[in-house]
């Protein structure tokens, strides 16, 4: 990320665009596999012994090097002064490389080394490494350099421990042309809690968690300086940091920006040992770094931050690492996630063979940074490809590519799209969103399709919620672009109580001004449809122009009830709610077509809500009531409204039921048109005083309640009882109606409160999770899920 002070809510702008918002989500409940899931440790332990390096130089092979010193043993005190000296003597023993007019190596540069021996040296300013000098350790568990107790904060004010002598700029000519340095085989300790982060074999593992009110920056550092001081190595052109354990920091850790061919190698990061650590990213940087390389490397789960982010970067492989990040400590720090993979505006790169659990990968654009300097112009991340990674136990997403920009009004500025992005051989498990999502704020963000294939995807939405950026628990949304090619993957869900709604979302479901078109669903010889395997709702879903969720979702000891979805606009698309689906741990248990066979808590009865033995008690105004039969919501019987000799809005007025002033009261009815389709069709209430008299007439104002002669609409209206009202009638209006026009009228309620569908499940137990959702009427798509654990 960009090298800038700390701001508020510095974490937040790591994160998604502002309109990708998650739903709330209920918590799983305690003891099931996903919940469990988050503190598991992987396969292979966090380990310091090195996995990719040659073993550390010993003072045997130093002596027989003339261009290398043994350094004397740690003062106890400040070393900075001699360390400093060691390394501008060795920066006069070393052999510059020799380069020609174009900048090629000739012959290559000869280092001289500084080793140091074992024990914990102290720097009271940060040390400068002259090209091509190696600094060494005796190895990563035994040599150490921390900053000094007693330095002044100041000292190391948007500064690191270790960073070049010369000047590092890709835009100016290059300090030291074909210079190599090594920095390996020791322990950085950035002091952000005094006295802890020392390595042993046998000591706690467990960090630090200070109170952020407290110690904001999670440190014991100075209020003043707090936010941007102390940090672990800044890296030069060409240099190489390897086997080299980064820990107790308040600042960025490793800082990689401006340079060409850095190589991090199997290096580790965490804070043991009681280490504090403040909310950098482990890697960091980017303004126009290229070619950098960052393999073999492990983050432990006592991590804090990012473990990689640049921004502003060109070809940039992240390979061959392991990040572990785990619920319990994101949960004491108080932050949604921790540990990801960020390539923020980044072109050209590599992340492949990453072993990541809690963590996930994400590219994107620049946009969510203040709109000045490099971040004023958006660069949209593109040519990635992320193959062959493990993805396990995330705490949102997988993998998401998003591309957006940032309003014109804020700052003119240039944008400049992305895309041809490759996500391919991916196995990705136990998502708590969705695994794979390709989003963006406009079309124009990206303008190359993606590649999203072969990839292996094992339960999502594991964390309980039923929406995330305008998409359902799916194993690959896609919400923008043209040509995509999205097929040979494999989307299953495992548990016993599926989590995973559909294999694919085409479209989002927020956001219209951004579209999917020319989506490759096979290979070139039609072959390799997505594969799923035990989904809630099927292979796809459109979630373009959805049914809205219901709402209100509630249960009493298996007794459940919620609101109609709101009806929308048929002139844009949308299709009328065709009825609800009723789902327990995963499994279907109840279809509503319509609506649910009783309205809960109706304040009429069964026969004038149900019209099954007649109407009694109801009148139109404007035209005449019969029952009829055959032709119903539920049952078999309704009510039969004809308009009279006169065009008109007819009024359908039910019995009156008792009311307290003051109380919230929903009216609801289900409309069908026998001769003529698209009158607004309305639920109301009438309000009576205690003589009679009516306090008036309230109904629904949706526009997109329309009759029609091939299904059923619903309609329904919530409104406070008025002062002085003792009785309600229900007040169903059939707007604009011809003469001798004819519609039915059924499955109508009035209740105390919003919810006016009903469920009983008599396998009730507590922590089961249910599931309601709308589905439309044009192909049974179903809504975004509502949810409730009982219970909870």
């Amino acid at each position: 990320m960009t090298h800038q002070p700390r701001r508020p809510l510095r974490t937040a702008l790591r994160t998604l665009p502002a309109v990708l918002v998650a739903a709330a989500s209920p918590a799983l409940p305690v003891g099931t596999a996903a919940a469990n899931a988050a503190t598991e440790l992987p396969d292979a332990p966090y380990s310091l012994d090195a996995t990719h390096s040659p073993a550390p130089l010993t003072a045997a092979d130093c002596a027989t090097d003339v261009r290398c010193r043994l350094m004397a043993a740690p003062t106890g005190g400040d070393d900075h002064f001699d360390l400093q000296a060691a390394l501008t003597a060795a920066g006069g023993r070393a052999q510059a490389a020799v380069v020609d007019a174009n900048g090629t190596v000739v012959t290559p540069a000869v280092p001289a080394t500084v080793l140091l021996r074992e024990g914990t040296y102290s720097v009271t300013k940060p040390l400068l490494v002259p090209p091509n000098v190696n600094l060494r350790g005796a190895s990563i568990k035994t040599t150490a350099i921390k900053i000094h107790d007693d330095a002044p904060w100041i000292n190391f004010n948007y500064n690191f421990i270790i960073r070049p002598k010369v000047t590092i700029d890709l835009e100016g000519a290059d300090p030291a042309p074909g210079s190599v340095n090594t920095i390996s085989d020791l322990a950085l300790n950035g002091r952000c809690i005094k006295g802890k982060g020392e390595y042993s074999e046998t000591g706690s593992k467990e960090p630090t968690i200070l109170p952020d009110e407290q110690f904001p920056s999670g440190c014991e550092s100075d209020a003043a300086t707090q936010n941007n001081a102390g940090g672990g190595i800044k890296a030069g052109h060409r240099w190489t940091v390897q086997q080299v354990r980064f820990t107790n920091f308040n600042y960025f850790k490793m800082w990689v920006s401006k340079t060409r061919d850095v190589r991090i190698v199997d290096s580790r990061w965490d804070n043991w040992g009681g280490a504090g650590s403040g909310d950098e990213d482990n890697i960091g940087g980017g303004a126009g770094a290229t070619n950098t390389v960052i393999e073999h490397n492990q983050w432990d789960q006592t991590i804090r931050g990012n473990s990689f982010d640049l921004t502003h970067a060109t070809n940039v492989t992240f390979r061959n690492n392991k990040v572990v990040a785990n619920r319990y400590y994101a949960d004491l720090r108080n932050v949604e996630a921790y540990g990801s993979v960020y390539f923020e505006s980044v072109l050209g790169g590599m992340v492949s063979d990453n072993d990541l659990k809690g963590a996930n990968i994400v590219l994107k654009s620049n946009a969510n940074y203040l709109h000045e300097g490099e971040n004023l112009d958006v660069v949209n991340s593109r040519d990635i490809v992320v193959t062959r990674n493990r993805i396990r136990d995330t705490f949102n997403t997988g993998i998401t590519a998003n591309y957006d920009d940032y309003s014109q009004s804020l700052a003119t500025h240039k944008r400049f799209s992305g895309g041809n992005n490759a996500i391919t051989d991916n196995v990705i498990t136990n998502t708590a969103k969705s695994a794979i999502m390709i989003s963006g704020m406009s079309n124009a963000d990206k303008d190359a399709p993606d590649i999203i294939t072969g990839n292996l995807i094992t339960n999502v939405g594991v964390d309980g919620s039923t929406e995330y950026s305008g998409y359902d628990n799916v194993g690959i949304a896609i919400g923008i672009g043209t040509g995509d090619k999205v097929h040979h993957n494999t989307i299953v869900d495992d548990q016993e109580r599926p989590t995973t709604w559909y294999g694919m979302q085409i479209g989002s479901s927020i956001n219209k001004d951004i579209t999917v078109t020319g989506i490759h669903l096979t290979d070139a010889n039609g072959e390799g449809w997505n594969v799923t395997s035990r989904t809630l709702g099927g292979q796809r879903k459109n979630g373009v122009l959805p049914a809205l969720a219901p709402t209100n979702l509630a249960v009493t000891n298996g007794v459940f009830t919620w609101s109609e979805s709101t009806p929308q606009d048929a002139a844009k698309g949308y299709s009328p709610i065709a009825g609800y689906r009723v789902y327990r741990n995963g499994v279907e248990v109840a279809t509503y077509p319509v609506g649910s066979h009783v309205v809960p808590g109706n304040l009429l009865t069964a026969a004038q809500s149900g019209f099954e033995s007649g109407v009694t008690g109801w009148t139109l105004s404007g035209g005449t009531v019969a029952a009829k039969t055959g032709d119903a919501a539920v049952g078999n019987g309704s009510l039969l409204a004809t308009t009279g000799a006169t065009s008109r809005t007819v009024t359908a007025n039910g019995p009156a039921v008792p009311v307290t002033a003051g109380t919230l009261y929903t009216s609801v009815a289900s409309y069908k048109a026998v001769t003529n389709d698209g009158r607004m069709v309305r639920a109301g209430i009438t309000w009576r005083d205690a003589s009679n008299k009516s306090l008036g007439q309230v109904a629904a104002t949706n526009r997109f309640t329309r009759a029609s002669t091939g299904n059923w609409v619903t309609s329904s209206y919530s409104h406070v009882a008025p002062a002085g009202a003792v009785k309600a009638e229900p007040f169903l209006v059939i707007d604009n109606s011809l003469a001798h026009e004819q519609h039915l009228i059924d499955r109508v309620g009035l209740v105390a409160g919003t919810n006016t569908e009903g469920w009983t499940d008599g396998a009730w137990a507590p922590g089961n999770r249910y599931q309601v959702v709308a589905y439309r009427l044009s192909d049974s798509q179903a809504s975004t899920p509502a949810t409730v654990i009982s219970g909870q």
